[in-house]
């Protein structure tokens, strides 16, 4: 018995199944071929790739990231993007992936952007990123551009373009330093480039010369004709002035002409003309004055504001102009063929012969080739300053010199009215500012401030002076108020302070600031105190017309910022807490007595007597503990000169000083 299957529909399937599993064997392999056809494209990528997933996990680089970033291809796969990232980015990477998965809001991708990545070693360097996704796989693609080459040829183009912009401003420096004139124009006769010279040689400024056609600097009947002339020789080639020098007349701005040299070259590239014109106006007058030498050389001389004398070896005039005659009283006539020594004082002329004999015999110049301050006289006797410069002419034959003399009178007394006005401008300045800061001003006049550390300061106020004003007229005002402040100006100088300024009533002293710490400063200002207390007592001893003043003193030390303000009336004002302090004092003390923080006591010396006031509140400061200066004990030992002429202000009566006088009151 036998079975027979039908393997026909079974071998198809087989065979099928066979091919199938052929064909995905060459896809796999078409698959690898292709994809290290893509890899050694990604290799051969002129900048770093990376691929991550969703997890921001490195699936893929090239060789470019290895070698940009240091990492090998092992230890980049597997490994988190935020490796390649500063750390102020890396920790915060996951989270934009997370938020961008979960929003689908697009920031970074499918853009480039500037940012800065890190290397294995830690260095960082300025990259482009650009990323992108593939929808179909999840991940996401960015090609990193190292712009650490492009940074550097930026910057080194910056550089360069500033080397360029020295360069050109060092040429035109050069230019301007030229002694002639410099003009560049373009091929339609435009003016491109000027120099200094070419402004002061013709009138215009460089704005007026820039953009106008160089024929503005040419007579008309030159300038019709110009651009003709620049036509033909661009058409035909021909260089007529083009490489020459050449002397032509010019035109200033204010209509005038002169002989000028002009010469010309082009510059191939550029197409640009270039002139260089020397003002031949000197030198053509150089050349009259050589065609008519004597009759010019007479005029010149006579026409000089200076007396001039020309005399032979033996000291004999020769010759003189007409100021010698205006200058000395004596005419033309009267002084050809005398001896030099006619117009010196007699100390003078009796050695003068010798003086001269001596340098004929040993050539040793003394006065000849400079210029002195010498004593002339005149015919009537009288003397007078005057400046002589001579010189020797060596005319081959004979030996002759040449003696200007200038009268300086005239210079003598306005320098002697400038000193004076010098000196009243200084003393109104030394009375203004104090002496060290009014020198710092006169050698440097830009601001003046400075930080000191040790400086007292006294406010002192009239008790109820807007009452007392009510009562007053403005004149009997201003006297009272002049007739006390030069009280305390005096007790200022001294003392050697420093008034800062008076404002109504208020009157403001502080000890010199300076940069070196003062160690009696503070107690100076504490015997200034007292003393006007007792100006004020003297004051009132006159028996002023509205009633006796009182004042409230308040003084506070510590540190300061001084400094000048005003251009036209200078004042020499001081800020800071301490000077805050200081009008606290005043304010919150008591009439007729002087207030004074811990810091005063402490810095004023064991010469003085204070007394505990309690604890107050100022404003600003909160609870403070603060002091009545009552008295200052005598020192031992020899006064100085600033003490006793302290002493003597009170020893003497009130009206001894017109500054006290208080009549009118």
């Amino acid at each position: 018995c036998g079975f027979i299957r039908d393997l026909t529909e079974e071998k198809a399937h087989q065979a099928a199944i066979l091919e199938k599993q052929l064909a995905a064997e060459n896809l796999s392999k078409e698959l690898q071929a292709n994809q290290n056809i893509i890899m050694g494209i990604l290799d051969a990528a002129f900048h770093a790739l990376f691929v991550i997933n969703e997890k921001c996990i490195i699936q893929m680089v090239n060789k470019k990231s290895c070698e940009v970033f240091g990492w090998t291809q092992e230890e980049f796969i597997g490994k988190n993007i935020n490796l390649i990232m500063p750390d102020h980015v890396a920790v915060n990477h996951n989270h934009y992936m997370k938020h961008y998965l979960e929003t689908g809001v697009k920031n970074m991708i499918g853009t480039q952007r500037e940012v800065t990545a890190r290397r294995k070693d830690g260095s960082t360097f300025p990259c482009i990123l650009g990323l992108s996704e593939t929808q179909q796989s999840g991940m996401i693609c960015g090609f990193i551009r190292d712009l650490t080459k492009e940074k550097a040829a930026q910057a080194a183009l910056i550089a360069k373009n500033k080397e360029l912009e020295i360069n050109q401003s060092l040429v035109m420096s050069i230019l301007d330093a030229s002694f002639h004139a410099l003009f560049v124009i373009d091929e339609q006769c435009i003016i491109q480039m000027v120099n200094a010279k070419s402004c002061e040689v013709f009138g215009w400024t460089k704005e007026e010369l820039i953009g106008q056609n160089i024929k503005m600097i040419m007579p008309p009947a030159i300038a019709n004709h110009h651009d003709g002339y620049m036509k033909s020789y661009l058409e035909t080639g021909m260089k007529k002035m083009i490489g020459t020098q050449r002397e032509v007349t010019a035109q200033r701005k204010d209509g005038s002409t002169f002989p000028c040299k002009l010469g010309l070259s082009e510059t191939k590239e550029s197409g640009l003309i270039c002139g260089f014109i020397h003002d031949l106006t000197t030198e053509k007058a150089a050349e009259a004055e050589l065609l008519a030498k004597t009759r010019l050389t007479e005029k010149i001389i006579n026409a000089s504001f200076d007396a001039m004398f020309v005399i032979n070896e033996r000291g004999v005039i020769e010759m003189v102009n007409a100021a010698s005659e205006k200058v000395f009283g004596w005419s033309h006539d009267e002084f050809i063929g005398q001896n030099i020594k006619m117009i010196m004082p007699m100390s003078r002329a009796v050695n003068h012969d010798s003086y001269l004999k001596k340098y004929m015999e040993s050539g040793v110049k003394k006065m000849i080739g400079t210029e002195r301050e010498v004593e002339a006289r005149r015919v009537d006797g009288s003397t007078f300053p005057c400046i002589l410069g001579m010189s020797e002419v060596d005319n081959g034959d004979s030996r002759q010199f040449v003696g200007f003399v200038k009268d300086i009178t005239d210079q003598k007394k306005k320098l002697h009215l400038a000193e004076s006005e010098r000196d009243a401008s200084d003393a109104l300045l030394y009375n203004i500012l104090p002496e060290h800061i009014a020198n710092r001003l006169k050698e440097d006049p830009s601001h003046i401030a400075d930080l000191y550390g040790n400086t007292t300061i006294l406010f002192a106020d009239i008790v109820g002076f807007t009452d007392r004003t009510s009562l007053m007229s403005p004149q009997e005002l201003v006297v009272m108020l002049n007739d006390i402040f030069s009280r305390f100006d005096y007790l200022v100088d001294i003392y050697d302070l420093n008034k800062v300024k008076t404002i109504g009533d208020c009157y403001m002293v502080t000890s010199i600031p300076s940069d070196e710490l003062e160690h009696d400063g503070c107690s100076r200002v504490c015997r200034f105190a007292l003393d006007m207390m007792k100006a004020v007592r003297s004051f009132n001893n006159t028996g002023p017309r509205h009633g006796q003043i009182n004042f409230r003193i308040g003084i506070a030390t510590g540190q300061v910022v001084a400094g000048v303000v005003g251009t036209k009336r200078f004042l020499f004002d001081m800020w800071g807490d301490a000077v805050n302090v200081a009008a606290r004092m005043e304010q919150s003390g008591l009439a007729g007595q002087i207030q004074v923080t811990k810091e005063v006591v402490d810095h004023a010396g064991p010469n003085f007597t204070f007394e505990l006031r309690g604890t107050l509140t100022i404003k600003g400061k909160g609870p403070m503990e603060v002091f009545l200066l009552k008295s200052a004990n005598e020192r031992r030992g020899r006064r100085s000169e600033t003490e006793r002429r302290q002493s003597a202000i009170f020893a003497l009566p009130a009206r001894s000083f017109s500054m006290f006088d208080n009549s009118e009151y």
